[in-house]
């Protein structure tokens, strides 16, 4: 689930730089499990093995907010289907085919559903000489395919990138920049993470990130929790809290990534 800003924050980009340098997330690394883009707010510094495809979907995520009194709950069924192309290359197609909006306040209440928008990627992970560090680029074009309460109204073009670093014993550290540009005007977001093992299979997490624009920021920081199944099933849990006045106040969710060999 990626972060949303709100157009009301007045907070300063240092800040959103300050709390992205307190928590270095990637999933706990398995031997033979594939590198899930779920959950967090980057993606894996991998591509999956040629002619490998993956299905990684929400149950949905959910972002809680309230500003002036106004309270609204916005759900999504976030869906992203991957496809291994070559042994650094592979397609993403991802969009949600359901999207629900809750607003209160004042004693009223609305409710809107609908379809989100489109997105068509490539993420190109090369080959580095360093083999504790991982590298991956993802370029993307998001088209405005949407219901009217849930598209951008026009196209996006995107271009994010990882580096991550493998510590040993299932720990690693990830950093990632992404820069979002639609209209005239740039939209940058920056986490870092560290992931974990539990037990067994199950693994842990903890990140920071921030979105900001011109003068306006957001900041969350959260962590979760991944369980891997088979080496081929993941379910995740996670769950995020606003760190300043212009951030949502909470972004939790559920979801599942299957991959097939």
């Amino acid at each position: 689930m990626s972060l949303v800003r709100r157009a009301d924050g007045t907070q300063r980009n240092w800040k959103c730089l300050f709390a992205s340098g307190l928590l270095l997330v990637s999933a706990v690394v398995h031997a033979d499990a594939p590198s899930f883009d779920r959950p967090g707010i980057s993606f894996a510094p991998a591509v999956l093995p040629t002619g490998s495809f993956d299905w990684e979907q929400g149950l949905p995520d959910l972002q809680y907010d309230n500003t002036g009194g106004i309270h609204s709950r916005f759900f999504t069924a976030d869906t992203t289907l991957r496809l291994g192309l070559t042994s650094t290359l592979e397609a993403q197609l991802a969009g949600s085919l359901w999207n629900r909006l809750d607003l209160r306040a004042a004693g009223t209440k609305s409710r809107v559903e609908g379809t989100g928008d489109t997105k068509l990627a490539l993420k190109w992970a090369p080959a580095l000489s360093i083999k504790d560090l991982s590298f991956a680029i993802l370029g993307a074009v998001t088209l405005d395919t949407g219901s009217a309460a849930f598209t951008n109204g026009r196209a996006i073009y995107s271009l994010g990138a990882v580096l991550g670093r493998d510590l040993g014993s299932g720990r690693s550290i990830a950093a990632y920049a992404n820069v979002d540009h639609s209209g005239g005007s740039n939209v940058w977001t920056l986490s870092s993470n560290f992931g974990f093992p539990i037990r067994g299979n199950l693994g842990g997490y903890v990140e920071a990130g921030c979105v900001f624009t011109g003068g306006a920021s957001s900041t969350v920081a959260g962590g979760g929790l991944t369980w891997l199944l088979r080496e081929r099933v993941q379910f995740d849990l996670y769950g995020r809290r606003g760190l300043t006045s212009s951030s949502p106040d909470l972004q939790a969710g559920f979801g599942i990534s299957v991959f097939w060999k």
